[in-house]
């Protein structure tokens, strides 16, 4: 995803309107009495006004986000001034009955959010609403509430064995520094030799000093203790401020010390039908304690079974029998508090992902599971990659049995459409694609039939079951997955699937992973606030050990337990290399030929891992340069080369070499592509491209966007449908618009025939011809001799002998012009394999000299 197109309502408001500041807001007003304030003076027939109080007194950059339920949203700023702090400004539109806001107060364009979640304002019927809010508070009052500014702490955190980072709701002076105390209990909960509580001790504080904080709105202190902390204490310091009650210290950065690092241990439940070993990671618990379920969807547990303490912060239980089947939670104790909750390490859950449940995964294997050999290739750019959504697939195909439609066992389904053509199976077989990159199968919490692309994961080992047709066993995902997996393994088909361990779908007390460690597998600023580096209100912390050790233990999971040939990683770019390098030993160790690419690029926050650091690993990105040049821009009417007159034949050039003289070291780490689920399909970019455009000439441009890429050197990606007129009506992010918007449209595929034998022509040409697929920059250089050609047309010869092709000289010319243009062969005579009207590995006919090329088309021809 560009950014992730799963997220909050409100935040795709965000991403899709500029996040222009709104200018209805007032004009400042004087601290004091209260200033009526009238409507009309905003363009509006009813305001909401939402006043907000900080206890900083720092108001620089700080802006509302709001929206009428169910609206896009606008930023407006705190402009006003009165006694209780500043205020903004929202107009209401005329003539709409809007009963509620939707507000976010955040700081600049997304940088911080001043508390995580939506809050909502009631709207009354009068012509002014208001409501007051005060910082770090989610309470929304009628009421201006007095505001109490004795200085709080907003949060504390362990970030090394001798040093505390602290965050007050105001800055501390001097002699308040002064006063800090940090007190120690041993282990949270922990008990003493006889029996009774562990009495308190107040650990000398070395130094008390304020820094800035990366990140932070709040004030921050930083505490330097006089003493390391020991293991058993790191979940039982507690800190003072005067005039304060004691405050919870959550242990963070510390835990990144070897000496919580369980890299070894096998997390999870691994059951067999003699015994079941629990295994979970939480160095902060005093206590876990199993709770074990008969059956997935029993009311109460039958048994509790407390988990024994291992070294590095794991606990684990070894339960006699066979619980197979069964459901569990986890009661952890921590800090004080117990939670009960999921395991994150599961492998099957129940159908709301509410309780996870043992699963032998022996004992769901589809029949010749363990015979059916999986397709290989021998390098990554022999790959020619194939998006598509399962529910998408075959919810609308007519042929296919009603309850397989849209699910697993769909995507297996071989039948005719409307029209006569293939539809299922058979047709990803026609076409020749030697991948199907599988949209995000893991568990999210979507409602039954409500569609969403899945880009929402609450469970990363368990298959989603709303995929599957047998909707009420907890099992059934897994064998229906596996099976569909095998049964596109047998068509030799390989399939990658779409993963995101960027982010969660929750956070904070509704999320398994805060629930287990809090304050651990998130990035947070140094006062707390969780960073929104996905755009999606959280962001993986996989700088941490035992976090990038929980996605390669997944990673690993679906290449052995589901036979995945690949994987696809949503927003690489918000990992850091090292996780990255790492997850490229850890696949690549597992199976050599998996295929491994990513987006280079963020939902907003900072690239760790953009273009280029990919170069040298084996593993590629996403070439929006390339998509760029052949497209325009994603959502708008700008042209590209292939899409209107005047296209950057430069770009094309670059693209057409692999971008190694862009930012990759060698072809095999670009991923060459026109369109994908997010923005507008390339029909519908088209339409909105060249609205003059005959029907003609939209195929044209369709045909030579699809061509370009399946002709350059790199990995081709296909949008799933592009090739068979694929619309979505205009919508550019249809994550959740459901079945009418997302649909594969059989009908309309049988109109687009002319298209679709040309595409699936072009890849019979690059699977025929190892000079479409070089994998060394070396060779590409050696091989490739660019025409002397001017305006949007682009040429060049490939030398057959240094890829081993079977042909001698191959040559590409793309025309981007909206005109018909000669261009003059290299001598001799050449055989043609496609040109405007038809593509394959087969000769079309012969060409000499002079040749002309239609608008908006390409030629391959080889000797």
């Amino acid at each position: 995803m560009r950014a992730i197109a799963l997220v909050l309502s409100v935040l795709l408001s965000v991403l899709g309107s500029g996040n222009v500041l709104a200018q209805a807001t007032p004009p400042r007003t004087p601290a004091g009495p209260r200033v009526p304030l009238n409507p009309r003076a905003y363009g509006a027939e009813r305001i909401v006004v939402l006043h907000y109080a900080r206890l900083d007194g720092d108001y620089d950059g700080w802006n509302a986000w709001a929206w009428p339920q169910g609206k896009d949203g606008a930023a407006f700023r705190f402009d006003g001034e009165d006694a209780f702090g500043r205020f903004a400004v929202i107009p209401l539109p005329a003539k709409e009955k809007v009963e509620r806001v939707g507000f976010i107060v955040r700081k600049g364009d997304w940088e911080r959010k001043d508390f995580d979640g939506d809050r909502f304002i009631e709207v009354s019927k009068k012509p002014v609403t208001e409501a007051w809010v005060v910082s770090g508070d989610a309470t929304v009052h009628a009421t201006a509430p007095s505001v109490d500014r004795t200085v709080k702490v907003v949060g504390a955190f362990l970030d090394g064995r001798d040093r505390v980072t602290l965050a007050t709701s105001a800055p501390l002076d001097d002699g308040q520094r002064a006063k800090v105390r940090v007190l120690a209990a041993g282990q949270a909960g922990g008990k003493g030799a006889a029996g009774g509580a562990v009495a308190p001790t107040t650990l000398r504080v070395k130094s008390a000093r304020a820094v800035r904080g990366s990140g932070a709105a709040s004030p921050i202190t930083e505490v330097t203790l006089s003493r390391e902390v020991r293991d058993d204490e790191i979940a039982s310091l507690r800190i003072e401020v005067p005039g304060q009650p004691p405050a919870t210290v959550f242990a963070r950065g510390v835990l990144d010390d070897e000496a919580f690092q369980a890299l070894d241990a096998e997390l999870g439940a691994r059951c067999t039908q003699f015994q079941t070993v629990f295994r979970t990671w939480t160095p902060v618990a005093s206590s876990v304690d199993l709770l074990l379920f008969d059956s997935p969807d029993a009311g109460s547990a039958s048994r509790t079974i407390p988990l024994r303490r291992e070294a590095k912060g794991a606990w684990s239980a070894t339960v006699p029998g066979d619980l197979h089947g069964k459901g569990y939670l986890y009661r952890i104790t921590s800090y004080g508090d117990s939670r009960d909750t999921k395991d994150i390490h599961c492998f099957a859950a129940t159908r709301d992902s509410g309780r996870s449940i043992v699963v032998d995964l022996d004992r769901v294997k589809p029949d010749g599971w363990d015979a059916t050999p999986v397709p290989t290739i021998a390098r990554p750019t022999d790959e020619v990659l194939y998006e598509l959504h399962v529910r998408d697939f075959s919810i609308a195909d007519s042929s296919c049995p009603e309850p397989r439609r849209g699910t697993y066992l769909g995507l297996l389904h071989e039948g005719t459409g409307p029209a006569g053509g293939p539809t299922g199976l058979a047709y990803l077989r026609a076409l020749g694609i030697t991948a199907v990159h599988l949209l995000p199968v893991a568990d999210q919490p979507t409602p039954p039939d409500r569609y969403n692309w899945g880009y929402w994961i609450d469970l990363f080992n368990v298959p989603e079951s709303n995929y599957a047709a047998d909707r009420v066993d907890p099992l059934a995902a897994i064998r229906e997955l596996r099976t569909a997996i095998e049964g596109l393994h047998a068509a030799r088909i390989r399939v990658i699937l779409d993963v995101v361990y960027n982010h969660t779908c929750s956070s904070r007390e509704s999320s398994p992973f805060d629930r287990t460690v809090p304050f651990y597998y998130f990035r947070t600023a140094a006062d707390g606030a969780y960073a929104n580096d996905a755009g999606c209100g959280n962001s993986v912390a996989d700088e941490r050990p035992m976090v990038r050790k929980f996605i390669l233990d997944s990673l690993a999971f679906w290449l052995t337990q589901y036979k995945v040939d690949g994987f696809r990683f949503d927003l690489l770019g918000t990992h850091v290399p090292e996780t990255v390098r790492a997850i490229c030993a850890r696949v690549r160790e597992l199976r050599p030929d998996a295929t491994l690419y990513g987006e280079p690029w963020t939902g907003g926050g900072p690239i760790r891992f953009g273009k280029g650091a990919q170069k040298g690993l084996p593993i590629a990105v996403f070439n929006d340069h390339v998509r760029g040049a052949l497209r325009g821009d994603t959502d708008g009417s700008g042209a590209g080369f292939a899409t209107g007159p005047g296209g950057d034949a430069g770009a094309v050039r670059r693209g057409a070499t692999g971008s190694i003289d862009d930012f990759a070291q060698e072809p095999a780490e670009t991923v060459n592509y026109v369109s994908a689920h997010d923005n507008l399909t390339l029909v519908d970019k088209i339409a909105k491209a060249a609205p003059q455009a005959d029907a003609a000439t939209r195929r044209a441009m369709q045909k030579l966007a699809i061509g370009a890429v399946l002709a350059f050197q790199g990995v081709p990606f296909i949008e799933g449908g592009s090739e068979i007129c694929r619309t979505k009506g205009g919508d550019h992010n249809s994550y959740e618009s459901g079945d009418a918007v997302n649909r594969y449209d059989w009908t309309l595929a049988g109109q687009c025939t002319e298209v679709r034998d040309w595409v699936a022509g072009m890849i019979a040409i690059r699977r025929a011809h190892p000079a479409f697929r070089m994998d060394d920059d070396a060779q590409v250089r050696k091989a490739v001799e660019f025409l002397a050609t001017d305006g949007a047309v682009v040429g060049w010869t490939i030398d057959g002998t240094v890829a081993k092709d079977p042909a001698r000289r191959v040559l590409v010319v793309l025309n981007g012009e909206d005109g018909a243009r000669q261009v003059t062969l290299p001598s001799g005579q050449w055989s043609v394999l496609a040109d405007h009207d038809s593509a394959g590995p087969e000769t079309q006919g012969r060409v000499t000299g002079t040749v002309t090329l239609p608008a908006y088309s390409m030629l391959v021809v080889t000797q």
